[in-house]
């Protein structure tokens, strides 16, 4: 019988608060994901009091319902930033996405966080022949700016990654990890509660008021029926953020849902026979899977775009077992444990930003690549409300950008599904022309 909840879930704490939230606050952060934890640290360890304050259950979002994959890059291509931002503004886009994978991976081990960190590496894998081409062509121009350990797997080398035939090559990127996404939440949770941080859960923010049009005088947060006076907010709330709390952000952050599933327990010998390599997985086609083995070994975790648009995860189920069986035929008929949903956080711009508006700080946008980037844009966010008038990271240059159709309701990603469906279609067709010649 398959669950439809996280597996991440099964068997772990669930943190809570039975007090209430002091009425005084240096700093209020609104979202208690990575982000918000992340800051919660680095401001509670300068000796800043802080209040973070959670719509839901303490880990209800995407910290906790993600694929636990730790790695570095960009929805946008550096030649994409380049056009947008200049050569020397790309570059350090590229760099500071090494960073946070960096920055993580520190953080973890530096404070033995017990979220099972497998340093096993990420492979990219080249749907199409010309995508094996692209992804060499980037890796070297990324390579130019700065160096990272990666490199090009022909095809007659997947089989010692991936026992399938599906694809024509990839790019193994060594340094990229995964984890306990569950578990490496709640261990920021500890470390920002024993740095004095207090964190809240089910306490709804409804309202950000000034005191005064001084930005020096502070805001009033009001949330379930609590008003907190604070010097300072950051919202941290990516693809939970709401128009009614925050229109300008709604305006500018779209909520994209994932689905992802876990395979019953199919044993760690036949897990290791159809990923030998151990690697975490991720596709080049546009409704792209991504998967690894879960941390036990025994199962398999595949994410996807069975829509991009909310639907339920019973809905989603029959589109991620055929996802399943396409990339391994031989897990037909192989049971789902569980099955669940949650939402990622894109920018128009397909990069996360740092900013403010109207003196409120923001840290979002992470477009699926959030699990290394959101601890250390929180981190940045930090310094930021602790030094506002320095520059702490290049996503304050990428600046939150609209678009005149979109006023917080994402109505047209529905009409996004049937154009990755087209696209995906075109591709599969590429792929199976190149197969037979």
């Amino acid at each position: 019988m398959t669950q439809f909840s996280p597996y991440w879930w099964q068997d772990q704490p669930q943190y809570s608060n039975d007090n209430e939230p002091p009425s005084n606050a240096d700093i209020v952060v609104v979202g208690a994901g990575y982000t918000g934890l992340s800051a919660a640290i680095t401001l509670a360890k300068s000796g800043a009091s802080v209040v973070v304050l959670d719509a839901e259950d303490i880990g209800f979002g995407a910290s906790t319902r993600n694929g636990g994959m730790l790695g570095s890059g960009h929805k946008a291509s550096t030649a994409q930033a380049i056009k947008r931002y200049g050569e020397k503004t790309a570059q350090e886009i590229h760099k500071e996405a090494n960073s946070s994978l960096k920055f993580t991976i520190k953080l973890i081990k530096n404070n033995n966080i017990d979220c099972e960190l497998q340093e096993c590496g990420r492979l990219r894998t080249a749907w199409i022949p010309k995508h094996q081409t692209d992804m060499a062509n980037n890796m070297n121009d990324l390579k130019s700016i700065e160096h990272f350990d990666s490199h090009m797997v022909d095809k007659s080398s997947m089989h010692k990654h991936i026992n399938t035939e599906l694809y024509f090559g990839g790019q193994l990127y060594e340094g990229h990890a995964a984890v306990h996404p569950r578990k490496l939440h709640y261990g920021m949770l500890q470390l920002a509660l024993d740095a004095g941080a207090k964190v809240f859960g089910g306490f709804r923010v409804d309202n950000i008021e000034k005191v005064t049009e001084s930005f020096d005088n502070g805001f009033r947060v009001y949330a379930s029926a609590q008003v907190i006076s604070c010097k300072k907010v950051l919202m941290a709330t990516n693809g939970y953020t709401r128009a009614g709390l925050s229109k300008y952000l709604a305006r500018r952050i779209l909520p994209v849902p994932s689905f992802i599933a876990t395979t019953e327990d199919i044993g760690t010998e036949r897990v290791a026979s159809l990923l030998p390599g151990g690697n975490c997985m991720v596709e080049t086609r546009k409704r792209f899977c991504y998967y690894r083995a879960t941390p036990c070994g025994r199962r398999i975790m595949l994410g996807t775009r069975a829509a991009m648009h909310p639907i339920t995860p019973q809905q989603a189920l029959p589109t991620i077992k055929k996802m399943l069986t396409g990339i391994f035929p031989s897990m037909e008929g192989v049971g789902i444990s569980h099955c669940w949903t949650g939402f990622t956080g894109f920018s128009f711009s397909n990069l996360p930003s740092l900013g403010e508006h109207k003196g409120v700080y923001y840290a979002l946008g992470y477009c699926g690549n959030g699990v290394a980037m959101a601890p250390y844009l929180g981190h940045n966010a930090a310094l930021k409300l602790l030094n506002p008038k320095k520059q702490h990271t290049v996503f304050e240059k990428t600046l939150l950008n609209t678009k005149f159709y979109y006023h917080g309701n994402p109505w047209f990603l529905a009409f996004s599904s049937v154009i990755y469906r087209g696209q995906d279609i075109i591709d599969g067709y590429l792929s199976n022309r190149a197969k037979n010649n």
